[in-house]
């Protein structure tokens, strides 16, 4: 008999060992507090049924007083671990740590008492039991201090029952029988071993049934979900998804929808409803071509049109057979409305309502190309001085006079034509050209014009009409013709119509061929810095003004009336300026290797170097690249920088002169020059041309006029240069007048720079 009690226990600590096996090796709970736990009361009761197991297994009575010992030491040890386990298990007194710490403590001092059992005896004594003639073993009698141990492990088993009693009121009743299960094993292993100690039993049964509770702790801990509650929580969820769900047995019979599709498709809830749609679907498909699919579609709802992503998928068991489908439909409704009124935003004027600049571009390729048998016109407008109706009439009504041309374009042009605002009060309009006439456009330009036209204010309005004969040809150059033929009658007073003949056409390829060029003539170099001298009071040459020559291999050289203002309209200026200063830093390097530190260059910035580039960056960039003193790169500004934004300008300007650079204003009395120009620019130097004064006429006036300049000049600070001096006179008058420098054919014309070297370098 004591050989199958000693099996049974055996087979309990390797059934012990198995789960905890299973449980420290599983991928998907091996690193949980819970799982943790779990494995330590398994080795705690694999270590108690072992000392059980071998303490009535030996007949050496020391021995088996130690195998006892170690016995209720590991009851201790199981209690303490099932609270651990209770705790992270039911999340109940999760946060407390003075129970832990306490029991421990009482246990360790507790296991100290019964290992102090063997000298003393105060907890139990060892008596030989007899079950039949011939098989015995050791048996225990309890002490007085054994009651003590006792009350303890009865402590705890009172605080692992509470722990599960709260977490099991507390708790929904899908969760309760997990709770349940493992209390109702614990307190019978409990009241196993309770008969087992008070009523005399012989052997400790209870040690069995750890392997039972093994089973419960890792199944209903880890493994188990109730098949009631899997259903709630599954059918919960879809209930309340923002979608529509369907499903389908094998032979496509409506299974389930949930609430949000019964609203949608039906409000009675007659499932074949979904059927016969779900049929209509399928028909004339292969049922086995049907795969995993998504798309979009339009339903119409109750009068209402509705978007939906619609997702289908098929359902497949563990064999891969076929056993159902389900369709899920999402609201995309207002987002597909956003996304067509940001699409909407994004491609027109908000103020007109026609195509922006971007879209219409796109649009004109698009009719352009799927329309080849059709021949097209470019036709563009503008409002002449549109300024001055801001200026007049304010922004409002300048705003309803643009959305008047909008309006009227659109009442003109019929499908299969296309216009866009290009910007402020630029039109354009692509049209076939065989619906074209001049007398549809006049009656619209008439029709806006007389909008605002008052005894103060006409109204005049330019349009160009561009035949586009090459359709490859960039949309933005076909605009640009039809504005080219607008140009051409700028000067009207009158409503007007221009064309873009055959010399705007030359006019503009010849343009197109600079363009075209002007990036391969940058990078292999023909284009040239020639240098003009620019001499002192006693006809010496402190200065040279770098200017720019287009060497070209079949035209020669190329005057800058040819090109430069083609770049400054199309923005290309920054490059060639670019190229331009680094020159003349380089040149400056090089003049100082050979002791030249005196002699100064004076480069021109454009305004659209303001724009396209970080105009303080890379100045400073190049004289630091060939460490030129910033005072010898002299940069020549004009006054049409302060057209626009004109403290950003300041600003820049500041920052370069701090860094030591000298201004120079050029042209000043050429054009239209302010004197708040010298009052707000930091300037260094001026710069005057003597082409705004005749001095064949007027001479008297003329130099007080150029005295008074100077004059102001000297008074704020600045030298003075004199540029477009021709002639002896000019040279003998300006000699008395104040002026620092002069510059002009009179001295020489602009050289080539070897050329320059040889005459003035020392």
């Amino acid at each position: 008999m004591i050989r199958f009690y000693i099996l049974l226990f055996m087979l309990t600590a390797f059934i012990l060992l198995g789960c905890a096996v299973y449980i420290g090796t599983k991928h998907t709970i091996k690193y949980s507090k819970l799982s943790i736990a779990i494995i330590q009361l398994f080795i705690v009761a694999i270590v108690t049924c072992l000392s059980y197991t071998y303490a009535i297994a030996t007949h050496d009575i020391r021995q088996a007083e130690y195998g006892y010992i170690i016995y209720f030491a590991g009851v201790d040890w199981i209690l303490i671990s099932f609270i651990f386990y209770a705790r992270q298990y039911t999340k109940v007194w999760l946060d407390s740590y003075a129970s832990p710490i306490f029991t421990t403590t009482i246990a360790v001092f507790d296991n100290i008492s019964l290992f102090t059992n063997v000298k003393w005896h105060h907890a139990f004594w060892l008596d030989a039991k007899f079950l039949n003639p011939g098989e015995w073993f050791y048996t225990f009698s309890i002490n007085d201090y054994y009651y003590v141990h006792l009350i303890f492990c009865y402590i705890m088993v009172a605080i692992i029952i509470v722990i599960f009693l709260k977490k099991t009121i507390q708790t929904s009743g899908f969760h309760r029988s997990r709770y349940l299960s493992i209390l109702i094993m614990f307190m019978g292993i409990i009241l196993l071993n309770v008969l087992y100690l008070f009523f005399d039993f012989p052997i400790d049964v209870s040690i069995c049934f750890y392997a039972i509770g093994a089973v419960f702790v890792g199944y209903y801990s880890l493994l188990y979900n109730p098949k009631t509650f899997v259903e709630y929580m599954l059918t919960t969820i879809t209930e309340r998804m923002e979608c529509a769900l369907i499903s389908f047995d094998e032979n496509d019979n409506c299974i389930y929808s949930n609430q949000f599709a019964n609203r949608m498709f039906a409000p009675t809830g007659d499932k074949r409803v979904y059927e016969d749609r779900f049929r209509k679907w399928k028909a004339g498909r292969d049922a086995n071509s049907i795969s995993n699919t998504s798309f979009n579609q339009l339903y119409n709802i109750n009068g209402e049109e509705y978007r939906f992503d619609v997702h289908f998928n098929k359902i497949y068991d563990k064999r891969g057979y076929y056993c159902g489908c389900y369709l899920s439909f999402y609201d995309v409704t207002g987002d597909f409305i956003a996304y067509e009124e940001e699409k909407y935003r994004s491609s027109h004027d908000s103020l007109t309502g026609a195509l922006n600049r971007e879209a219409f571009y796109e649009e004109v390729k698009n009719m352009l190309h799927d329309n080849p048998g059709v021949e097209y016109i470019m036709v563009c407008c503008n409002i002449k001085g549109f300024k001055l109706v801001n200026d007049m009439f304010g922004p409002d009504e300048a705003d309803k006079l643009l959305i008047r041309c909008a309006d009227t374009i659109r009442e003109k042009i019929k499908t299969g034509s296309t216009f866009a605002r290009l910007e402020a009060d630029r039109f354009a309009v692509l049209m076939p050209k065989s619906r074209y006439t001049e007398e549809l456009f006049m009656t619209g330009m008439n029709k806006v014009s007389n909008y605002l036209n008052n005894a103060h204010y006409r109204m005049v309005i330019l349009v160009g009409v561009y035949e586009i004969f090459d359709r490859e040809a960039p949309v933005i150059s076909m605009v640009d013709g039809a504005f080219l033929a607008i140009d051409s009658i700028k000067d009207s007073f009158k409503n007007s119509i221009a064309y873009y003949g055959d010399m705007l056409r030359h006019e503009y390829l010849t343009e197109q061929k600079i363009i075209a060029e002007f990036e391969e003539a940058l990078q292999t170099g023909q284009f040239a810095m020639f240098l003009q001298p620019v001499v002192n009071m006693d006809k010496r040459v402190v200065i040279a003004e770098a200017l720019v020559r287009w060497i070209h291999p079949d035209r020669g050289i190329i005057a800058p009336a040819s090109f430069v203002p083609l770049l400054e309209r199309t923005g290309y200026i920054y490059k060639l300026d670019t190229y331009i200063w680094e020159q003349a830093a380089k040149r400056l390097a090089y003049w100082s290797s050979l002791g030249e530190t005196d002699l100064s260059l004076s480069v021109n910035i454009s305004v659209k170097d303001f724009y396209y580039i970080d105009l303080y960056e890379t100045l400073v960039g190049i004289v630091e690249k060939y460490s030129v003193d910033p005072r010898r790169l002299k940069l020549e500004i004009t006054e049409s920088i302060f057209m626009n934004e004109k403290e950003r300008q300041i600003e820049i300007l500041n920052s370069l002169k701090e860094y030591g650079f000298l201004i120079e204003i050029d042209d000043f009395g050429s054009g239209y020059s302010s004197l708040n120009m010298l009052k707000e620019v930091p300037a260094d130097i001026l710069k005057m041309d003597m082409a705004f004064l005749s001095m064949d006429k007027n001479v008297k006036k003329g130099r007080k006029i150029v005295n008074t300049i100077i004059t102001l000049a000297k008074a704020l600070g600045m030298m003075v240069i004199i540029e477009g001096v021709e002639t002896k006179e000019q040279v003998d008058y300006l000699t008395g007048t104040g002026a620092d420098y002069l510059q002009g054919y009179y001295f020489d014309r602009p050289l080539p720079v070897r050329r320059f070297e040889e005459l003035y370098l020392k």
